[in-house]
């Protein structure tokens, strides 16, 4: 670890396994802190992505404290980006697999800094950055439209695509949320789980919620979910977005931790004694967050995707969860979807600051270097313009 005096922070740099592990108890107990806080902020979540993403890159934790106690924690790696002759470094968050993959599985990627301390922890961010060696670092979940010290802001170079997220309060029964709805919807989560009945067909759903029972829940999560992204007569195409070993991988390592503590569930919709739809959500305190699905494409008429998630609300709403959140990869990501839940927009970027500002701007408008870089995003006036929630 190396140290460097900021103010009343004092910032380390944490870049080995056992310092990592060493963070466990102070890093969750800052996560509740957050602004929106889930299990994406987790050391969980962070210190098992790092085992199963980092292997050519450098570990670059920066700790925050303020008298020995930790304020917060800016989940940096180093990695290499760029063709040979272009090659620079790149400070990007825990959970950025790469320039094509993205953020990948982590789909709420954010600082672990406090909101009470945010203008603190960024100001001494900026004053870690005037004296260390790096050449681009990412800041990821910056709400719109954004705030930064001049020092952080003046050396932003590009934003990348606006990610927008759902939310929306949790009546305290499902019929109340039902009577909430437009029409249309009101109609829709009414209609195909009476349809399924109508037809004959017995329904239930089983929930997956521990270490053990975790793992052969993901195994048909994972049949289904590809099952799905191989339909050819879908409506809508969708991508398996675990075709890649490290992400099934991952998922495996992760869910059952944090089941354990509580913030992972598995709702399997059966029919009939089979299994024909899974949906993954999170929890954390006491908010639910609908992740990834998978279905049997022959069981599609009945729109059992929908009639899943139904169900796994209805679990969340009977054990007194009071918040509803819609993930990039929940009801496939599909901004229309999730408004029908009638939710509320939010919306976040990911900044990428350069440590030569100016002279990186000049460089960035020849677009072949953009490409060659594989740094995604655009000028700072262009992304905001398109980016504030409507």
């Amino acid at each position: 670890m190396s140290a460097a005096m900021s103010s009343a922070m004092q910032v380390h740099e944490v870049t080995t396994a056992d310092g990592f592990d060493a963070l466990r108890d102070e890093w969750n107990a800052l996560v509740p802190r957050l602004d929106a806080p889930s299990p994406f902020q987790t050391w969980e979540w962070n210190r098992a992505w790092w085992r199963h993403f980092g292997a050519g890159h450098r570990l670059r934790l920066l700790t925050f404290r303020r008298d020995g106690a930790l304020c917060g924690v800016a989940q940096f790696h180093e990695r290499r980006i760029g063709p040979r002759v272009l090659r620079r470094s790149l400070l990007a968050p825990l959970g950025w697999e790469d320039q094509r993959r993205r953020q990948g599985m982590t789909e709420q990627s954010q600082l672990v800094f406090p909101a009470a301390d945010m203008d603190e922890l960024l100001a001494a961010l900026a004053r870690w950055l005037d004296t260390h060696r790096w050449t681009f670092v990412q800041l990821a979940g910056m709400a719109v439209p954004f705030e930064l010290p001049q020092r952080l802001s003046q050396r932003v170079v590009l934003t990348g695509k606006p990610n927008s997220f759902y939310g929306r309060a949790l009546p305290a029964t499902y019929a109340e949320l039902v009577a909430g709805l437009g029409k249309s919807m009101r109609d829709n989560v009414k209609y195909y789980p009476k349809l399924l009945e109508r037809t004959g067909h017995s329904v239930s759903l089983r929930v997956a919620n521990t270490p053990e029972t975790i793992p052969p829940a993901l195994d048909v999560f994972f049949a289904l979910h590809r099952a799905r992204a191989n339909a050819t007569a879908a409506s809508i195409a969708h991508r398996d977005k675990f075709a890649w070993r490290d992400r099934r991988a991952f998922l495996a390592d992760v869910a059952p931790m944090l089941a354990a503590q509580g913030q992972l569930r598995i709702g399997l919709l059966e029919v009939d004694g089979a299994t024909v739809a899974v949906q993954i959500w999170l929890e954390y305190g006491t908010a639910m967050f609908v992740y990834y699905t998978g279905w049997d494409p022959a069981w599609s008429k009945y729109s059992v995707q929908l009639v899943a998630t139904i169900e796994c609300i209805k679990n969340g709403i009977a054990r007194g969860l009071g918040r509803l959140e819609f993930l990039r990869g929940g009801a496939d990501g599909n901004d229309q979807r999730n408004e029908r839940w009638e939710t509320q927009r939010r919306v976040r970027v990911n900044l990428t600051l350069a440590r030569r500002p100016a002279m990186t701007r000049l460089v960035l408008r020849i677009p072949r270097v953009q490409r060659r870089l594989r740094l995604g995003g655009a000028s700072v006036g262009d992304a905001l313009r398109t980016a504030a929630p409507g």
